[in-house]
């Protein structure tokens, strides 16, 4: 016979066993909740790191250096860009070659000893910050310093000279460059020189020139010379002197105050560009950069007779005689 009483020592061990199992699953459900919060705050603490801390550094910034001992080329300076010469002789006759050669780079620094120029000012010229003023060996009065290069020039940015009307142009040199065409003195507009007074280099060519452009059109056919006689002179003060005549319809270079040669021509093109000392403007570039220094720039209105431009040589480059129009770099 079955009895009806309860089995209560089972029941009490079933009950322990419910207790038991709900308890572990509370402490393992903490744990894992505890997990996941302490994974969260090491997130937050990753990505809330100060940047100084390593790892977080910014990438250094990286300055540039200028071509050259002169500063960065600024944005109004040109682009050089040279240009290669075409043939020419010197001779009696006019010719009708002779566009500027490459200059090619110049030296990029002053020479030790050379010179101790630094940045100034012409009055009326807009300089380029390659351009320096001060002393330079050999010459005692003031110079523009030059390095070749597309950032050394002066601007006068509209014309100083009539090439409708007779005018002289004259400057004492310095010339550095072993090779390459080397402008002094030029005046011409956006695409082309009007005139040139300076260093004609092709091949075996290596010649002071004073030249010009007889007709608008930009075009080499349509270019006159007048050559020096002699190999043109590196590391020596030299003084250039171009003429042209008007009236007698000719050009003529003198070199250190005595004539080298006299071209005829039927004229000079005016141009609407400014005059520019150290480069020259060919084919709508600029090119032939002046390597070295220059001094006793002046220019008349007028067309200086040989005995005035013997005075001139004599004078140191200072005095022909007849005021200059326009001067600059003197004494």
């Amino acid at each position: 016979m079955t009895s009806s009483t309860p089995d209560w020592a089972a029941l009490a061990d079933a009950r322990e066993r419910e207790e038991r199992r709900r308890r572990l699953l509370r402490i393992g459900g903490g744990a894992v909740v505890v997990t996941v919060v302490g994974g969260l705050v090491a997130a937050a603490l990753v990505l809330t790191r100060p940047s100084g801390t390593p790892g977080a550094q910014p990438a250094p910034s990286v300055t540039l250096q200028p071509d050259g001992t002169a500063a960065p080329t600024p944005a109004d300076s040109p682009v050089p860009s040279a240009q290669p010469s075409a043939g020419g002789s010197a001779s009696s006759s006019p010719t009708a070659s002779g566009s500027p050669s490459a200059s090619g780079k110049g030296t990029g620094k002053p020479s030790a000893g050379k010179t101790s120029a630094v940045p100034g000012t012409l009055p009326g010229m807009l300089l380029g910050s390659g351009t320096a003023l001060g002393p330079t060996e050999g010459h005692s009065g003031p110079t523009m310093v030059l390095y070749g290069n597309g950032i050394g020039w002066a601007d006068s940015q509209t014309p100083v000279v009539d090439t409708t009307r007779s005018f002289t142009v004259s400057a004492l040199v310095r010339n550095n460059a072993p090779t390459g065409g080397r402008a002094v003195i030029t005046q011409g507009s956006d695409s082309y020189y009007s005139f040139y007074l300076g260093r004609d280099y092709w091949g075996t060519h290596n010649q002071w020139v004073f030249k010009v452009q007889t007709a608008a059109g930009a075009q080499d056919n349509t270019t006159y010379q007048a050559f020096g006689t002699g190999t043109a002179t590196t590391g020596q003060w030299t003084l250039l002197t171009g003429v042209y005549d008007a009236s007698a319809k000719k050009i003529l270079l003198y070199v250190n105050g005595t004539l080298q040669q006299s071209t005829p021509v039927t004229g000079i093109w005016q141009t609407t560009g400014g005059l520019q000392l150290g480069r020259v403007r060919y084919k709508s570039a600029w090119s032939d950069f002046w390597d070295g220094a220059i001094a006793d720039v002046q220019i008349w209105e007028q067309a200086l007779p040989g005995a005035a431009v013997a005075k001139l040589h004599s004078s140191g480059g200072t005095s022909a005689g007849p005021a200059a129009g326009h001067s600059w770099l003197m004494p």
